[in-house]
């Protein structure tokens, strides 16, 4: 009796152990994985236990999750161990009922599957309890053994007691095991919304989205598809694991896998994703779950995760994914965004340094007609500094006859018309003026509305000059033609005129009659003279391509005009180039245009305090400038618009024919040069010549 006693003092004992340590699991609130080791220790430290099973209920599949399989005292693993159909008569009955139930008669549902024992060895007993929380049935647990009439009604009772705790255990570490996968759910929206604050592209930003979401809510494969701005194509920016051939991706997204979920707008799960795929070749043949990103009620893209339909359909892993969802939008609504606030600044970068190297002055004013921005041109063209022509009003600028306002000064575009093309006069800072040609138009923003006005200027003045020299040129030309018509049909008669007055000075004349005779000779002479200057103008002939060296040309035209020099008074001076440019021309033909400019120079300066005549030679890249100033009384711009047209003079009648400069404008002309006076009333004038330099490689 003592021996019994004690066995059945030990068994309570140990029976006591048992559960309280499920009580402990329970208050330790430790993993899932752990609290169910630590049930089937318990189990088998009061009842012969060589096989185990914990079987969980999934309401959703109504099937039985396999939690914990035990054969001959070893776990078992791997991917049949994870449900089976909830259709077993034991299993179904004590989950249905809530009541346990032990046999030696087991039924046998674990045959031809991982849970089966060992081959030789049959099992005899089972008990199979319902796993209870709060009068809410959450699964099974099943104890089976070897041996015949293993268990008894105290044994039912233990593991029932065990069963309850378990229960509780299970429940509250699912509890914590969800807190924790909500913290690590919420620090992974943390981290993404992070990645969206660094400076890298959405590609880079989206693989490592796809890592964090990964270490949160593992799967065999995710990706990432951005949908263009008009909703037509889908690209997939990023992927990995079995989706990593996915990257790079475009498709229509009404031909994509995507297209349920992206025109619902709601979760969508697929059993085959390559068989609605546009791309099949390169889409994963995988159960996926596709998931519409949405920000700010605008629909940026797709979240696609592949994996085994039991957990894609797993409440725990589509609440993670759906939970998420809404930082992966945010976080890529964010790059998208930056990289058009890039592309947009970007192109900002490029207009202002297209602006500021433009060689055109360009203004941006505002509503108010106040200049905002200036180039660097209009800084140079108006001489304003660049903080001095911020905030100035276009009337500023621009010289109006009668005082006007902004809205006359500016004229108002029709809405028809995208620019206006005018002309003004613009006055710069030091109070000089020139003629502009302008081009005005609005700018607006987004809603139509005009904030400010863009104005582009181009200076005139030089357009001008080459109009006005052109003008000269073809009027010069046009007297030309006619000159050499008139001077063809007179120089006949005056060549006849003169030849008859010499025979009649041959004869012996006296009185009248002589100085009648010598004054028809002389003055029929001085009228072939100007004729023969006129067929010089008109004439169109090229000139000789010899090599003329132009200091030379100076040096002989100086000593010419050397008494004339010295009996006026006039102090002349020569600048020449040292290294004696060669100009291609005929020799006497340019002496022929510096006598003439010298004679002129001389007649400018009679009469005044200061006779200072100056010629300098400088060679100018393929050209040679020779520059004739002197200290005369100068011209107004009025004389010096016609100083080369024929037969206009400055000289008293009678001492100059007007054919002097006309005559010396055509030969530059032949000689592929140009001549132009500047002159100044009171201080002198300067006339410049450009020839092009002899090249011995055109002979």
């Amino acid at each position: 009796m003592t021996t019994e006693l004690v066995a059945e003092l030990e068994r309570r004992a140990a029976r006591f152990a048992a559960v309280a340590t499920v009580q402990q699991a329970i208050s330790a609130t430790i993993s899932l994985d752990d609290a169910y080791r630590a049930i089937y220790k318990a189990v088998a430290s009061v009842v012969d236990a060589p096989c185990f099973a914990l079987m969980i209920a999934e309401p959703v599949s109504e099937k039985f999750n396999a939690q914990c399989i035990i054969v001959d005292s070893e776990e078992r693993e791997g991917e049949s161990v994870l449900d089976f159909p909830n259709g077993t008569e034991t299993i179904t009955k004590v989950f249905q009922t809530g009541v346990p139930i032990s046999s030696s008669k087991p039924e046998r549902w674990w045959m031809g599957t991982i849970f089966q024992v060992a081959a030789k060895r049959e099992v005899k007993s089972e008990i199979t309890v319902p796993l209870t929380y709060h009068d809410r049935t959450v699964g099974v647990m099943q104890v089976l053994s070897y041996k015949t009439n293993a268990y008894d009604g105290h044994d039912l009772d233990l593991i029932m007691l065990i069963a309850r705790q378990a229960a509780v255990a299970i429940e509250n570490a699912r509890l914590f095991d969800a807190q924790r996968s909500e913290q690590r759910q919420t620090e992974a929206a943390a981290e993404i919304a992070r990645v969206a604050l660094r400076k890298v592209t959405v590609a880079k930003a989206s693989h490592n989205i796809l890592t964090i979401l990964d270490d949160v809510v593992p799967s065999s494969g995710k990706a990432i598809g951005i949908v263009s701005p008009d909703g037509s194509i889908v690209t997939c920016v990023a992927a990995c694991g079995t989706c990593e051939q996915m990257e790079g991706i475009m498709a229509p997204v009404e031909l994509s896998a995507v297209r349920g979920a992206w025109t619902s707008e709601e979760p969508i799960f697929v059993e085959n994703l390559r068989e609605i795929a546009h791309n099949r070749d390169r889409v994963p043949e995988l159960p996926a779950i596709t998931i519409p990103l949405i920000a700010s009620n605008r629909r940026l893209g797709v979240l696609l995760v592949t994996s085994d339909t039991a957990q894609l359909q797993a409440g725990p892993t589509v609440d993670a994914l759906l939970r998420l969802a809404p930082a992966v939008a945010l976080a890529i609504d964010v790059l998208l965004l930056s990289e058009d606030e890039q592309r947009t600044h970007a192109r900002e970068r490029t207009l202002a340094a297209a602006l500021a190297t433009m060689d055109q002055p360009v203004l941006i004013l505002g509503v108010d007609s106040k200049v905002q921005y200036a180039n660097t041109a209009a800084i140079r063209e108006y001489r304003y500094d660049a903080n001095e022509i911020a905030g100035l009003s276009v009337d500023d600028f621009v010289v109006a006859p009668v005082a006007t306002s902004p809205r006359q000064t500016i004229p108002a575009i029709p809405l028809d018309q995208p620019l206006w093309i005018g002309e003004h006069v613009h006055r710069r800072k030091d109070g000089t003026e020139f003629p502009a040609a302008v081009t005005l138009s609005h700018i607006r923003d987004g809603s139509d509305n005009i904030v400010g006005l863009v104005i582009g200027i181009r200076n005139l003045t030089e357009e001008r000059k080459v109009a006005d020299h052109l003008g000269r040129t073809e009027k010069l030309a046009a007297i030309g033609e006619l000159v050499a018509g008139v001077a063809h049909e007179l120089n006949n008669p005056l060549t006849g005129i003169s030849t008859f007055a010499q025979l009649l000075l041959e004869d012996n004349l006296e009185g009248e009659q002589l100085e009648s005779v010598s004054l028809i000779k002389r003055e029929a002479d001085r009228a072939i003279g100007v004729i023969r200057d006129l067929l010089l103008f008109a004439r169109k002939t090229d000139a000789r391509d010899v090599p003329v060296d132009i200091n030379t040309v100076v040096k002989h035209t100086v000593r010419l005009r050397a008494l004339a020099s010295r009996s006026g008074g006039i102090d002349v001076h020569m600048r020449l180039d040292e290294s004696n440019p060669r100009a291609r021309g005929d020799e006497q033909k340019l002496q022929q245009v510096l006598l003439n400019l010298l004679v002129n120079a001389e007649s400018a300066m009679e009469g005044t305090q200061l006779r200072h005549l100056s010629l300098t030679t400088q060679r100018k890249q393929s050209m040679v400038q020779v520059v004739i100033s002197d200290t005369g009384h100068g011209m107004p711009t009025s004389v010096t618009q016609h100083v080369f047209e024929p037969f206009f003079t400055t000289k008293p009648p009678g001492e100059g024919t007007g054919l002097g400069l006309s005559v010396s404008y055509g030969i530059i002309q032949a000689h592929e040069g140009t001549i132009s006076v500047e002159s100044t009333p009171g201080v002198g004038t300067t006339f410049t010549i450009l020839l092009p330099l002899y090249n011995e490689a055109m002979k």
